[in-house]
């Protein structure tokens, strides 16, 4: 067992405007719906009304620290052998427990892989999770370029299926095609040809309902390297799938790494943003998409494999609108010495301005191609998490406030090492209502590792959809503090780089015991939950 990690970032005294965290902030914005009230469960009690779990907060913002849980829970030895690029948090068997998927690049020679142990390069591994996380002999042992993933229910059936996108590469072993694996009885198992491209470059991969017939499609990025373009690829029923690109009015010629979906202009519909080539486009009201002018996403390249990668979504000043953090990753930065930043867009009724200087975001001296905005001490604002490194862990931008309506990010302490994770999703996996992170490591003679949140924090409260409703994909969840809107976020499954989370909605809520909770299914009437007590997972509409 590894000692205590703890990770400290410098916090920016900001001046006048800041809006203290856990503070009242903007009403959001608002389209003219139907509410319907619904009375949440007054008791904390597990089992009782819509509560799933609970656990107190531990009072109070202090320094962020992590516990390095690697080695007790489990996730050495079967994660040796691997060029570590694909990290899907999932939940196979429904037990609320998470399970976690890790795909590898196995197309190397096999000396590459002989570190720590290993005897050659492993296959992707399904981990279950429990008490510790242990290996599922059952999953199909595969060895590819598996370079991302998700996990969603794709078959309306009610359970998590899981998606592997695969970046094909003339190499004995890169010919493997992208893949779904049909859950069935708690156990997945490969489908022999869902009809995906069989020469897709594939990179990052969301899920959305596009033409609201209630199956969930994929819209799945293709690097530049691999000449192609992305693909929106309609679920026909049966876990087989059709390409929908050009009837969709999506142009083929749009590369990229990472992609994120989200109804970003409040029409009740997905949009889309690529990241990589940095385009946008927005549902044009019934089947299709339309671009809107991207300028504002161009970043300046300084070598051949500069590249912008992963992006998150959240709203981050409390104006109701979703914003978007996008990752990097630029060659330069390792190679030539380049600082690089991540970038900050903040969305002012559908249209984004780049804050990323204004928010005290400052380059990075190495690759960080995962983003996230999650709020890791549960003060009440998204923090903006990296994958570079800072000292012993990743590097996240701590949310100190507001100045101005922009938020201001605090500094990591510990920049200046080369190291950077390729993917870093976050997962509440011990149930202690602090947000977790896994690192997934590339270098196989360095393990993926698994940090244990142990920041004293404020209150928090999480949500989930049950499995009926598609586990909520799509649903947008608003939390209010009377007439003050706390936070806003989509639930997705697809975050940040080559990396998958689980259809749950998590925020910090600071010093507040009590709140109101307010869903928005896509087109449909959204529905107020009042009276929510803090420090629970609940789920809608009847609980776990």
């Amino acid at each position: 067992m590894r000692l205590l990690a703890a990770i400290t970032l410098a916090v920016v005294a900001c001046s006048g405007g800041t809006a203290e965290p856990g503070t009242s902030a903007p009403q959001t914005t608002e389209k003219s719906t139907t509410t319907t009230t619904a009375s949440a469960t007054t008791s904390p009690l597990t089992g009782t009304g819509i509560s799933c779990w609970t656990a107190e907060g531990t009072g109070g913002r202090g320094d962020l620290a992590f516990f390095d849980a690697t080695y007790e829970m489990g996730l050495e030895d079967p994660l040796r052998g691997m060029h570590g690029h694909a990290a899907v948090w999932t939940d196979v068997d429904g037990d609320d427990i998470a399970d976690l998927f890790v795909g590898t690049f196995a197309d190397r020679e096999d000396s590459v892989y002989r570190q720590r142990g290993a005897s050659g390069p492993s296959p992707d591994r399904l981990l279950n999770g429990g008490a510790s996380f242990s290996l599922v002999e059952s999953f199909a042992e595969t060895r590819s370029r598996s370079s991302g993933g998700v996990s969603a229910d794709l078959d309306s059936d009610g359970d998590l299926d899981l998606v592997v996108i695969r970046n094909i590469e003339d190499t004995a072993l890169g010919q493997t095609p992208t893949q779904v694996y049909e859950n069935v009885d708690d156990e997945l198992r490969p489908i022999a040809d869902a009809g995906f491209p069989e020469q897709l470059g594939g990179r990052g991969v969301a899920v959305l309902d596009y033409d609201r017939d209630g199956l969930f499609d994929l819209i799945i990025t293709e690097d530049r390297w691999a000449g192609g373009s992305s693909v929106l690829m309609h679920n026909d029923g049966g876990l087989s799938f059709s390409d929908a690109t050009t009837r969709s009015g999506l142009p083929d010629d749009v590369h990229g790494l990472g992609v994120a979906v989200a109804d970003f202009d409040h029409d009740g519909r997905h949009d889309i943003f690529v990241s990589g080539s940095n385009r946008l486009f927005y549902s044009d009201g019934e089947d299709g998409f339309n671009e809107q002018d991207s300028s504002v996403f161009d970043w300046e390249e300084f070598g051949p494999e500069d590249d912008v990668a992963g992006a998150a979504v959240a709203d981050v000043n409390r104006d109701g609108w979703l914003d978007l953090a996008v990752g990097q990753h630029y060659n330069s930065t390792v190679e030539f010495g380049e600082m690089v930043s991540v970038r900050l867009y903040l969305n002012d009724g559908g249209t984004f301005t780049d804050v990323t200087e204004r928010a005290g975001l400052t380059p990075l001296p190495t690759k960080a191609p995962h983003v996230e905005l999650a709020d890791f001490d549960n003060d009440g604002w998204p923090d903006l998490m990296t994958s570079a490194a800072a000292g012993d862990g990743p590097a996240i931008f701590m949310h100190q406030g507001l100045v101005d309506g922009v938020p201001r990010f605090g500094v990591p302490e510990g920049l200046g090492d080369a190291q950077y994770w390729v993917g870093a999703p976050t997962i509440d996996y011990d149930h202690d209502g602090r947000l977790d992170v896994f690192l997934l490591e590339w270098e196989p003679a360095l393990p993926s590792r698994l940090l244990r949140n142990i920041t004293d924090s404020g209150n928090w409260l999480e949500l989930s959809v049950d499995p009926v409703m598609g586990h909520g994909l799509g649903w947008r969840v608003e939390i209010l503090d009377g007439d003050d809107l706390i936070g806003a976020r989509d639930i997705t499954v697809t975050q940040g780089y080559s990396s998958g989370v689980l259809p749950i909605a998590h925020f910090g809520l600071g010093d507040l015991a009590v709140v109101d909770v307010r869903l928005r299914p896509p087109g449909g009437d959204s529905i107020l939950i009042e009276s929510v007590p803090s420090n629970q997972h609940i789920r809608w509409p009847d609980g776990c």
